[in-house]
């Protein structure tokens, strides 16, 4: 199954999209959405693709947006560009991910205005309108409407983050640990510059590895996980601890990469984890990838709130034993990332 003919029905509804001020073709968007990644799974696409695929449908949807928004407000004073964050920064979106953006503007000057009126007045129109297409607000106010800096601003934020990484700061940076540039003309390298040089530095790899080992996985006893009531978060009993582990080990490799699957690719090339510790990690992350997608789409069908909250017992028997030894795998390599890197020793 071609990916492109999949996606064609969600991406006819963004290339319906006429005037930023009549939406509604997005009403539609959520459900398509939805089908769409449905379709995907049971034809049996690798589930990494099927969620970079909804992230390139989402990156669609903000540039058309964008270039709407622009058409309204006219042309903007300076170069930007509008920055996915998160989730969405690294390719990797699921049916509840919610908007992470910011937006950066430099460079010459284009046009006449001041940026402190256009560029917020742009951010709002587009986040209004992902939030129409039914891609939820960041509760945590991470969005462009929020977040909208001069490029030198914004690098002098990351530099903070990577040289004084205090954990209050990191937990604000997460998130831009994930940037990537979906539209506009301007050159934002220098944002991954810095994020690539911060993890030679102890300090901050040191914070890095503290947090990807946050995130505890469930314990597995007499063969069964412990879970709340028989319901287990899989996000937050695996998904996140495998993103941060990823990310860490990637950036103590000097490595670039976004998504968690190069990531990985990039420890085992370096050789910070075993080749069989990277096939084990990925293969934790695909199931409970898919896990989490199965459950948020029947939760849409029955219109339902999507959530990351997946009843153990309702699961096939294989299912359940290889989220068995997922679990097991994320532990264990946290336990492995506590010693090589002596998380114990951060304050």
């Amino acid at each position: 199954m071609e990916l492109a003919d999949e996606v064609s029905s969600p991406l006819a509804l963004v290339h319906d999209l006429r005037d930023i001020e009549d939406l509604r073709p997005l009403d539609a968007f959520a459900g398509e959405m939805t089908e769409t990644t449905a379709r995907l799974l049971e034809a049996g696409t690798d589930v990494l693709q099927i969620t970079r695929a909804v992230a390139g449908v989402n990156d669609a949807l903000t540039s058309r947006l964008l270039e709407l928004a622009e058409n309204r407000l006219g042309r903007p004073p300076f170069a930007y560009a509008w920055l996915a964050l998160g989730s969405h920064g690294r390719g990797e979106q699921v049916l509840s991910s919610d908007q992470d953006s910011a937006l950066a503007y430099g460079g010459a000057r284009l046009a006449p205005g001041e940026p402190a009126d256009y560029y917020p007045r742009l951010a709002g129109l587009v986040v209004d309108g992902l939030a129409r297409a039914g891609i939820p607000r960041c509760s945590g106010g991470y969005m462009a409407t929020t977040w909208w800096h001069s490029l030198e601003e914004l690098t002098s934020y990351f530099r903070r983050w990577v040289e004084h990484p205090l954990p209050a700061a990191l937990l604000q940076a997460e998130v831009f640990l994930d940037v990537r540039p979906v539209h506009g003309e301007l050159d934002v390298g220098v944002l991954g510059d810095v994020l690539v040089r911060g993890g030679q530095r102890g300090t901050f790899i040191l914070q890095m590895a503290r947090a990807a080992v946050s995130f505890h996985p469930p314990p597995v006893l007499f063969g069964r996980i412990r879970t709340e009531h028989g319901v287990l978060d899989v996000k937050r009993a695996g998904t996140a601890a495998i993103v941060l582990l990823a990310r860490l080990y990637a950036f103590a490799a000097a490595s670039g990469a976004r998504t968690t699957l190069s990531r990985l690719e990039a420890a085992r090339q370096a050789r910070l984890l075993s080749p069989s510790g990277v096939d084990d990690l990925l293969d934790a992350y695909r199931l409970l990838t898919t896990l989490r997608l199965r459950h948020q789409i029947e939760q849409v069908r029955r219109g339902e709130l999507p959530d990351n909250r997946v009843v153990v017992d309702a699961l096939a028997a294989d299912d359940r034993r290889r989220l068995r030894d997922a679990v097991r795998t994320v532990r264990v390599v946290q336990e492995v990332t506590q010693t090589r890197f002596s998380t114990h020793t951060v304050t």
